[in-house]
């Protein structure tokens, strides 16, 4: 009895097909949200591996440890 068999007679197909697309729907979101960020909001990251001990602040005016 292999895998196929147990699934279809259980009748979880169509949870393996939800999983996915859930699963393609987050992954694209993800990049989508990476790729479509202004680059300015990125820079203060490109910059933390050389900060020390310098405080940044936020759009807010407040600080980010």
């Amino acid at each position: 009895m292999s895998l196929a068999d147990i699934m279809g007679a259980a009748g979880l197909n169509s949870w393996a097909e939800v999983g996915l697309v859930i699963s393609l729907v987050t992954f694209t979101g993800i990049v989508a949200w990476v790729f479509l960020r202004k680059k300015s909001s990125w820079e203060h990251l490109r910059h933390l591996p050389l900060d020390d001990d310098e405080i940044h602040t936020d759009s807010n005016g407040r600080s980010a440890q």
